[in-house]
This record gives C-alpha cells, sequence and structure tokens, in this order.
C-alpha cells in the first residue's frame, strides 16, 4: 500500500534500448535505434529515449534493407506474422490480443474478451478487473486478479496478480487479528517463489531473454523485475520477494503524463464538482476500485484519490509498498509517510486534516472538489443504516419531510468496534439534512452512500487525509 521508490520506477522508468544500431538512409543520414518490426514496406524502429518511427524501406540503405529481411525471417521475432498475437494468447492462455497492437483496441471489447466486469467509468477513466471464480492459470500459474486501465478512450496497461497477500486462499477473507500459521506462510513463500519462476520462465521460452532486469531499491529493495518486448507490447514481470508476484501488459512506447500546475489543478478539481438542486453537493467522477475479498480498504482508497487527481497508483503495489498484513490491514501514518515521497515528486503532497467533523469541516474541502480520506468503524449497523438510507433517498420527492425523517433516525445501535476498521472516501454533503455522502471501494454498487452526519460521527475514527499543494 505504501507508494515508494519502486512503484515510482514501476511507472514511470524508462528503459534503454539494448538491441540498437546504426540506420542509414539512401541520402547518408543516420539515427541510432532498436528494430521493432516490419509491415510491408515499412519498418518500425525506436531511439533510445523512446520516441518509435515508421520509415519506408525504399528510403533505406541496401544493408538495412537486407536486415530487415532477416529480422523478418527470424522465428520468433515479435509483430512480423500477421497471424502472430495467436501464439501470445495461447502462450497466456488468454483471449487477449485480435492483432499485433492491444493498444488501439477498444477498453469494453478487450474486457468482454477477458470476461471482465466495468469496475468504473469517468468522462476521462474506466476500469475493469475480475477475481476469477474458477481456477484460472495464465502463463502455467494461478491467477487471482484481472484489472484493465484506460484512460482517455485508451488502454493503459492489463495487470495480472499471481500469489499476494491479499487474494491468496489462506489469507483472504480473514480480518487484521488474524495470524498465518508457519505451514501457510511457507506454502505461501513457495507459491511466490513458484510463480515468479514459472511465468519468467514462459516469457522467456517464447519471447527470448528479457531486454532488462529492474532491481528496484529506496525502501523495497526485495523487489524485482523482468522485462520483455513483443511489439508494441511490454511484459514486466514483478517479484516482491515478501508480497506478490505480478505481471504487467503496458505500451513499449509509454509517454509521462505531463505535470498540471497548482491552479490547472483546483480549476479542474472545482469543475468536478455537482451541485444538485435538492442541495447535494458531491464531488463527481472519482475513479472506482473494487477491493475484493481482503481488506484493502486502505491501499485502494488511496489509488482512488490518486488517479482522481491524475496520478497513477495500483492498490497491489501501494499494499506492498505500505507492508500490508496477510488478507489486509493498512496503518494509515505508515502509508502516508511513504505515498508522501512519490506524490512530491508529482507536484502534490498528501495532508492530515485536522477537521472538525460537522458539515462545514468537510466543506472546507469538498468545495474546492477534494474528497476527503476517511477512517470509521464500518460496523454491521451502520452499513444497514446506510443502505436502508441510500435505497430510500432514490425516491424522495419532498425533502423537507426527508430532512424531518434524518432527524428521527434512530442511531442508538452505532457503535465502535475495532474489529470492522475501515476506509472510504468522504464526497458530499447536504446542508439541509445534514448528510453526509461516502464512497466505498467495493464495486459501482457503493459508489454513493448516504448516512446522516449524526451516525457518521458515532463510528468514526476521525482519521482524515487530503491531497493537497
Amino acid at each position: 500500500m505504501l507508494l515508494s521508490v519502486r512503484l515510482l520506477s514501476t511507472f514511470l522508468l524508462l528503459s534503454v534500448s539494448l538491441s540498437a544500431r546504426t540506420w542509414t538512409n539512401t541520402q547518408g543520414r543516420t539515427i541510432e535505434a532498436e528494430f521493432v518490426k516490419a509491415s510491408g514496406d515499412t519498418v518500425t524502429i525506436r531511439r533510445a529515449d523512446g520516441l518509435v518511427f515508421d520509415l519506408p524501406l525504399v528510403e533505406l540503405s541496401g544493408a538495412d534493407r537486407d536486415y530487415v529481411t532477416a529480422q523478418s525471417a527470424t522465428a520468433g521475432t515479435a509483430g512480423q506474422s500477421t497471424e502472430a498475437f495467436k501464439d501470445i494468447n495461447t502462450l497466456l492462455g488468454l483471449d487477449l490480443l485480435a492483432d499485433d497492437n492491444l493498444w488501439d483496441d477498444t477498453p469494453s471489447d478487450v474486457a468482454k474478451r477477458l470476461n471482465l466486469s466495468l469496475e468504473g467509468k469517468t468522462p476521462y477513466s474506466e476500469s475493469y478487473r475480475a477475481y476469477p471464480r474458477k481456477e484460472l492459470n495464465v502463463l502455467g500459474a494461478r491467477t487471482y486478479m484481472i484489472s484493465l486501465q484506460a484512460a482517455d478512450g485508451k488502454i493503459t496497461a492489463l495487470t495480472l496478480m499471481f500469489a499476494n497477500r491479499g487474494d491468496f486462499p489462506a489469507f483472504r477473507n480473514q480480518d487484521s487479528l488474524h495470524f498465518p500459521s508457519k505451514s501457510d506462510l511457507k506454502d505461501f513463500d513457495q507459491a511466490l517463489k513458484s510463480d515468479y519462476d514459472t511465468i519468467s520462465a514462459a516469457l522467456t521460452a517464447k519471447l527470448g531473454d528479457p531486454q532488462s532486469k529492474m532491481g528496484v531499491g529506496g525502501l523495497e529493495p526485495h523487489r524485482r523485475s523482468l522485462r520483455w518486448e513483443w511489439g508494441v507490447q511490454t511484459f514486466i514481470a514483478s517479484h516482491d520477494d515478501v508480497q506478490m508476484v505480478s505481471l504487467k501488459i503496458v505500451p513499449t512506447n509509454r509517454t509521462n503524463s505531463r505535470l498540471l500546475s497548482d491552479e490547472q489543478v483546483r480549476r479542474m478539481l472545482k469543475e468536478r464538482l455537482d451541485k444538485r438542486p435538492n442541495g447535494d453537493v458531491i464531488v463527481d467522477q472519482i475513479p472506482m476500485v473494487d477491493q475484493g475479498p481482503k481488506g484493502y480498504c486502505v491501499p485502494a482508497t488511496f489509488e482512488r484519490y490518486l488517479r482522481y487527481v491524475g496520478i497513477p497508483a495500483d492498490m497491489y503495489e501501494l499494499a506492498a509498498a505500505g507492508g500490508t498484513d496477510f488478507g489486509g490491514g493498512t496503518n494509515f501514518s505508515t502509508i502516508a509517510a511513504g505515498l508522501d515521497r512519490y506524490i512530491r515528486r508529482q507536484g502534490r503532497h498528501l495532508d492530515q486534516a485536522n477537521l472538525k467533523f460537522n458539515i462545514n469541516g468537510i466543506a472546507r474541502y469538498l468545495d474546492e472538489g477534494r474528497p476527503i480520506i476517511w477512517g470509521l468503524y464500518s460496523t454491521k449497523a451502520f452499513n444497514e443504516i446506510s443502505n436502508t438510507l441510500t435505497d430510500a433517498r432514490k425516491a424522495v420527492s419532498d425533502w423537507s419531510q426527508w430532512k424531518k425523517a434524518i432527524a428521527d433516525t434512530d442511531i442508538s445501535s452505532l457503535h465502535p468496534d475495532s474489529a470492522t476498521g475501515h476506509a472510504c472516501l468522504i464526497i458530499g454533503y447536504n446542508r439541509a439534512t445534514n448528510e453526509i455522502a461516502f464512497t466505498d471501494s467495493w464495486g459501482p454498487r457503493f459508489a454513493e452512500r448516504w448516512v446522516p452526519l449524526a451516525a457518521a460521527q458515532k463510528i468514526s475514527q476521525d482519521e482524515f487525509w487530503v491531497i493537497a499543494w
């Protein structure tokens, strides 16, 4: 959960080409770049800075044309056969590719091929996710989660999680007081090694030796990654020897997002504020994350907030960096301390908000378009009250009567319970009815929930965090 140098590297690291050569055109001009693929009368090359160029073969020297012909004839060279993508699908055991370029496919079409459910969609992002109910093996290793992320209608990453602290059968659905047995820990350690070795061997057998080995230091020196390229797709297999094994498929030619100025961020967030005729004020367009059957509420909530302000994040990476316990359980201060380093590199910082838990205190942040990370006790009684009132609220036409109903809500059953510690985002309020809105990282059905402020106050941990600039 704690984001650190290692997560920063996963998102921002630029690889250095290990197979660059000198290309010469018919006028004698040269460029240092590596061969990517050939298609018809064009060759695609990539410079060391990551820029990709398509060059007409007719404009290249005879030696370069011979080189391209030899590369095209080499068995297993990525992207050279119109049917080569089928071999990749067979390798993965997934119907992932429709051709040799995943990145020009419609996100919903790819999600349908992979049987992923829509997790959340906003005007600027969308995501799909599945926790396979039946055992699914990819590259010979059991896969516990698959997610697809997209921005502005373009796929940005596909993530597959193998053995990990959250989804491993011995740990999931356990509370933070659960202590794994020695046998479970041994099985988990063996699964981490086995999964990483298995998927690495499968990728190497098909795609050749990895182009690079990425050792990520900083706060988590025990993480390592291997990187393969297949055309415009890059496969990154990562192994954290205490937390997880993952595979990310990302565009080979990734570009870093331009940092926005403070004023641009302020304007962007305020534009996402929805003020409704009934007096509701809602921070809109927050990405949804489904944490699944594990206690990843804190990393999932932080992921949603970071992505909302344009900072790349993944709850598994955050959980690993934050030292999340087996099955879940994360300390706010610990994850915040590590995240702050990463966020500051994005031109922002993380603040613990010392707010009075009332409408005015909440409005101070929400009116700027900033949701509030909230630590609470998500008890059964609290959720029953929220579910009942959220459903009833959808049919309200007389808001003066609703205000009276809210004031009369019986909250005597609400009490703090340390076994139900939870994190979510406060996203809205209504001054007239004295209600607040919040969102849980449990999937689309929990995107907007309402409770009386008095109910929220009774089960609050009074732990609040916000992104600042």
